[in-house]
């Protein structure tokens, strides 16, 4: 299949699909680092980097473009938190009779002291 053949080429490693009515490229491909010809690109451009399946997005402007990969970009801010609730802790629960721990077992009775030896003798 010989494919539809939109692309133009404006160099040796880029080439141009569609433009806008200012006649600035809306999709574009390239080969290596996407160009960053000046009065080219439009603001939102598409690229696509044939050698390695890369996509960005020209977040700069017209005069200066600024190639962001598609998937990368800042983060927006995150949205406002849901209703949470009544906020009730609840009470604390019967903890039941006692905790007992097991019962000391009898007293015995202590043994004999043992022989403790005579008395030094002294002078």
């Amino acid at each position: 299949m010989a494919g539809t053949n939109f692309f133009t080429a404006i160099s040796t490693t880029c080439d141009i699909a569609l433009t806008n009515e200012a006649d600035n490229a809306m999709l574009a491909k390239c080969t290596g680092v996407p160009p960053t010809t000046a009065a080219t690109f439009a603001v939102g451009c598409i690229m696509i980097r044939t050698d390695n399946a890369t996509q960005y997005q020209n977040t700069g402007t017209v005069a200066v473009p600024v190639w962001t990969i598609n998937g990368t970009g800042a983060v927006g801010p995150t949205g406002a938190t849901g209703y949470t609730g009544l906020g009730f802790t609840g009470a604390t629960g019967y903890t039941g009779a006692g905790n007992f721990t097991g019962a000391t077992g009898p007293l015995g009775s202590t043994g004999a002291t043992g022989y403790t030896g005579a008395t030094g003798y002294t002078n």
